[in-house]
């Protein structure tokens, strides 16, 4: 997202992006980047600083870190930033610290719904979906 600096003035200027998530080289092992990053972002200049306030929805493809399962989501996020006015030169780009905002925001550990129950341990069942076997297994010592 690229605006001319001139055009920024102390009215809310508003304007939406797509941008392919492939532009932005963000994929890894446990997540993908799918269709477009949405950007709804306002800008207003007031005296020499330059707000962005932007609502940011992607979809991705992640491997869930409790029971490896893929899923896909989309994830919406904030993005404001101030700028310096004086700093900037003919041209304000967001791209580069709007990719950081995503990446920086994304979870440590991912999980496929909050309340995920994971892999058990022992027979290695996703517990989502079937009863743990390991106490089929066991036989009662006396």
């Amino acid at each position: 997202m690229k605006i001319a600096v001139e055009k920024l003035n102390n009215e809310f200027l508003e304007l939406k992006e797509d941008i392919p998530a492939t532009l932005w080289s963000m994929d890894s092992a446990d997540v993908k980047f799918l269709d477009n990053i949405h950007i709804d972002c306002k800008f207003i200049a007031i005296h020499k600083e330059v707000i962005a306030d932007a609502d940011i929805t992607i979809h991705r493809k992640i491997v869930c870190s409790r029971c490896l399962n893929q899923v896909d989501q989309t994830a919406r996020q904030e993005f404001k930033r101030s700028y310096n006015k004086d700093d900037l030169g003919e041209y304000l780009s967001l791209d580069k610290d709007i990719r950081e905002e995503i990446l920086l925001n994304f979870p440590m550990k991912a999980l496929c719904k909050p309340d995920c129950k994971g892999l058990c341990l022992g027979c290695g069942v996703n517990i989502n979906f079937e009863e743990c076997r390991c106490s089929q297994n066991k036989k009662i010592r006396v």
